[in-house]
């Protein structure tokens, strides 16, 4: 394989304590941080201290005896490590015995009660009751689970639940648990019995078979690969996957050789077969590396090593370290590979969060530059724009005709082994470069709405893209948006590269109104060429930007002498009149545009229906001019002319809007013509209502335009005056001189709820002959009317009512009103004379005086006090 993951290094080399028996070899292998035990065939366990030397060009581990425990005949089979409480647990001959780690003593007493009959014994680092002084062991018998839960002075038995058949490989599994970091841990146990896999949940015993397998094909293995997933050695030679639900998220690996022992160390799994160690990742489930080795006894990962033992020596796959796995992959071009190989770096402790940081950066960075090499140009400013050291200006700066004059930016140092600029990519290859640019342009335009600092780079760099790209339209967009392009380089650019129509906007823009007009009317007058060309609207709008009057009209005359009607927006549209400058003065401006009359009536119709404004001139101006265009038309148009029809309509629809002009004048020119709608709205307009009715009804014959006119001049009139029009019209209706043919609009007109007619007149004007059914309608809503009037003024009298009882109840209670007694000896404190039977007054202070010596209501004739101040 290209990429190197792991060095084989000898780590105990010919064992000398196992001496010349031949039958005597490695049976098992436990570590504990620098600490090594080994137990062998004859019963004995070794402990060793593995130590490390070596220098910048290499290392080597050397191991130092430190004891040795014997601990029976029988073989030991297994050694766990509960470092947390400085104990080691021996598996010899279905026995189990508690050793203290560092001088390998038994522990006498610590195991109360014997246990026997074990088979398999492993530990749940993460305990589930949470308390870091203790250890949870799993033990496996032959018919059974139990767990156990040892401290540093007692081992005690917690939950036993029974199987089937003797397991015969386990871990365990903590489903709930987010802190996992070890390869046991938690409530779920995942085990292999001579005949299936199985899951089981330690809490509440229920268990879950996952797939059959052959002991006689498939050698039985479990291995924990993270928070809920194991692997397990499936049937047909497939390393299967499975999680605490009993599904797999991962593909299996497909495996050619027979295996004898599996080892994990995030992401690898480590298989050993007869001959070689091969190494796979679970990210893609290939395999990496295979390494050749032979006799060896099998495989296993301990405190995140993996040891590969013979029967007299131990090797260890040191991985190399992560940042060269990287540049390996990154050679190769697996990307995404190496992006996880990163985060798998967090994930060990080998990379802390600012290296995995940098290196993140540099992996996008490395196959940003790569896809440029490969003139992949997207794919290159999608990895660079992903690395956190690098921002849009690093990537404009590919580009150096580019990047804006005043941004000044250059890629780390780390990129400088393979840094390469477009141009140097592209060569001489005009459409490659092209291809770059266009590539640039839609990151730049992505990224665009986000980006707040640096915008002025950005927006002079997509300027200079557009230039050089003939994407003219776009340029124009650019200017038109919100934008921050450097004034004096773009001006330059575009000056340089002949783009006028896009100057002037830039000129807008920044407030040179003048320098902008300019180009704008030599381009509209082509006096100087351009791919695009401003509209005059547009012109018309820039205009209106300007505060000074006199630049105003220099280019609105010769925008009029283009087009009246966009001429008359810069003061309809953009609202330029302004009535305390002289020559914005709405009288000015009506007689500067006088010789312009489509502009002058646009500007009369702005300031007679929006502007609303007051004064009778410019009304009856404007009606002037609906009068001469109508009689202009009628001498050469038919009466049902479409622009005919408009002008009437909109004639109609200024007398019924205004009434400010002077009707007599209007009515007096269209007097003798067929205009018998505006004939009618005009006299409306002097209050001949009657006169304009007979119009309606008996020479227009239009029941609905007579209804429309009522509805239209009651608007906001009293209820007298509204009765009035209405009855006029119910009047003209039957007194018309064809009375049968109006029946029905009458009838229709006094069942109208919004007709408001007064019942009483209409009673005294209907026809004797005519049936009470027709004018039911009419009646009901009178009467009911009637009532509710006369019922609505009831509680207006009787609220009326309560106020003045509310207000005299209020008077009382802040006067102090007692009675008061005249005496024959009680006299006038002002004339000091005796009242006998005449008229007095009391003053709020007690004050009690003739009336004819009181001259001021409010002034205390004594006193002299004001009683109204005070009030």
């Amino acid at each position: 394989m290209a990429t190197k993951m792991f060095d084989l290094v000898p780590v105990l080399e010919d064992i000398k304590i196992l001496g010349d028996k031949l039958k005597t070899w490695i049976e098992c292998i436990e570590c504990a941080g620098q600490n090594i035990y080994v137990g062998t065939t004859d019963g004995c366990v070794h402990y060793y201290m593995m130590g490390i030397t070596g220098n910048s060009s290499g290392f080597s581990y050397q191991s130092r005896l430190q004891q040795q425990r014997i601990i029976g005949r029988k073989p030991i089979t297994q050694i766990i490590a509960a470092p947390q409480i400085n104990i080691l647990f021996v598996l010899s001959d279905g026995y189990i015995t508690a050793l203290n780690m560092f001088n390998l003593e038994v522990i006498n007493n610590y195991i109360r009660e014997k246990i026997k009959g074990v088979s398999l014994i492993c530990t749940n680092e993460t305990p589930m009751s949470k308390n870091p002084s203790c250890v949870e062991l799993c033990i496996g018998r032959k018919k059974s689970i139990q767990m156990y839960i040892a401290t540093s002075d007692r081992i005690v038995s917690s939950t036993e639940i029974p199987l089937y058949d003797p397991p015969l490989s386990m871990v365990i599994e903590d489903y709930n648990s987010c802190l996992v970091k070890s390869a046991m841990d938690g409530e779920y146990v995942c085990l292999a019995s001579s005949f299936q896999y199985v899951l089981i949940n330690v809490k509440n015993g229920r268990n879950q078979n996952l797939f059959p397998i052959t002991i006689e094909e498939t050698r039985p293995i479990v291995k924990r690969i993270s928070q809920g997933e194991f692997f397990v050695n499936g049937p047909s030679s497939l390393g299967m996957f499975v999680s605490t639900t009993g599904e797999s998220a991962r593909a299996p690996i497909s495996l050619t050789n027979v295996i004898q022992s599996v080892a994990y160390q995030h992401p690898y799994l480590a298989f050993l077969s007869r001959s070689k160690v091969v190494v796979y990742s679970i990210f893609d489930q290939k395999e990496k590396q295979d390494i050749t080795f032979k006799h060896g006894m099998f495989v296993c990962s301990r405190d995140k090593k993996i040891f590969v033992p013979t029967s007299k020596d131990i090797y260890m796959l040191c991985p190399i370290p992560i940042h060269q796995q990287i540049k390996g992959l990154l050679k190769q071009g697996k990307i995404d590979e190496a992006v996880k190989l990163a985060d798998a770096g967090i994930h060990i402790h080998e990379l802390t969060a600012i290296q995995h940081k940098k290196m993140i950066a540099f992996i996008h960075k490395f196959a940003g530059f790569s896809h440029l090499q490969a003139r992949e140009f997207d794919k290159a400013i999608h990895e660079l724009d992903q690395a956190e050291d690098i921002d849009f200006r690093h990537i404009i700066s590919l580009y150096p005709s580019l990047l804006a004059d005043s941004c000044s930016v250059s890629f780390p140092d780390d990129v400088n082994e393979f840094y390469r600029s477009i141009l140097s990519v592209v060569e001489d290859d005009t459409n490659e470069l092209q291809n770059a640019m266009t590539a640039l342009l839609e990151y730049l335009k992505n990224i665009r709405n986000g980006v707040t600092a640096n915008r002025k780079a950005l927006d002079t760099s997509l300027l200079k893209l557009y230039i050089e790209l003939a994407q003219f339209d776009e340029l124009i967009n650019l200017l038109n948006d919100d934008n921050d392009c450097d004034l004096n380089e773009s001006i330059t650019v575009l000056a340089e590269n002949e783009r006028y129509h896009a100057l002037a906007i830039l000129y807008r823009n920044y407030g040179s109104i003048p320098e902008s007009l300019e180009l704008l009317i030599k381009l509209a007058g082509e006096e100087i060429d351009d791919f695009t060309k401003p509209s005059l609207r547009y012109i018309a709008d820039v205009i209106a930007r300007t505060k000074e009057p006199s630049v105003v009209w220099k280019y609105t005359t010769w925008l009029l002498d283009q087009d009246q009607t966009v001429g008359a927006e810069i003061f309809t549209q953009h609202r330029v009149m302004n009535e305390s400058v002289d020559l914005l003065k709405p009288s000015y401006i009506l007689d500067r545009i006088e010789k312009y009359p489509l502009a002058l009536r646009n500007f009369l119709e702005y300031l007679v229906f929006e502007y609303r404004i007051p004064k009778e001139q410019y009304h009856t101006k404007l009606g002037i001019i609906y009068v001469e265009s109508i009689l202009s038309l009628m001498k050469d148009r038919p009466k049902n002319d479409d622009e005919l029809a408009r002008e009437r309509n909109c004639m109609q629809t200024f007398l019924e809007d205004s009434s400010l002009f002077r009707a007599q004048l209007l009515l007096s020119r269209i007097q003798n013509t067929d205009l018998f709608s505006e004939q009618a709205l005009l006299y409306g307009r002097m209050g001949l209502h009657d006169k304009a009715l007979d119009i309606f009804v008996n020479r227009l014959m239009d029941s609905t335009a007579a209804k429309h006119y009522c509805a239209t001049f009651a608007k906001g009139k009293n209820s007298e005056e509204r009765r009035k029009i209405y009855f006029l019209l119910l009047s003209a209706y039957l007194t018309s001189r064809n009375v049968d043919a109006n029946i029905i609009p009458a009838l229709e007109l006094l069942n109208d709820r919004e007709s408001d007619i007064d019942p009483v007149r209409a009673l005294q004007l209907i026809p004797e002959d005519w049936s009470i059914g027709a004018i039911c309608k009419f009646l009901k809503y009178s009467v009911r009317s009637s009532m509710n009037s006369a019922r609505m003024l009831k509680i207006e009298r009787g609220l009326s009512y309560v106020e003045n009882v509310q207000t005299k109840h209020a008077y009382r209670s802040t006067v102090n009103l007692t009675a008061v007694k005249i005496t024959d000896d009680r006299i006038c404190q002002v004339c000091n004379r005796p009242f006998g039977e005449s008229k007095f007054v009391r003053y709020p202070n007690g004050v009690i005086a003739h009336l004819s010596c009181s001259r001021n209501k409010n002034i205390c004739p004594v006193t002299g006090r004001n009683f109204c101040k005070e009030g």
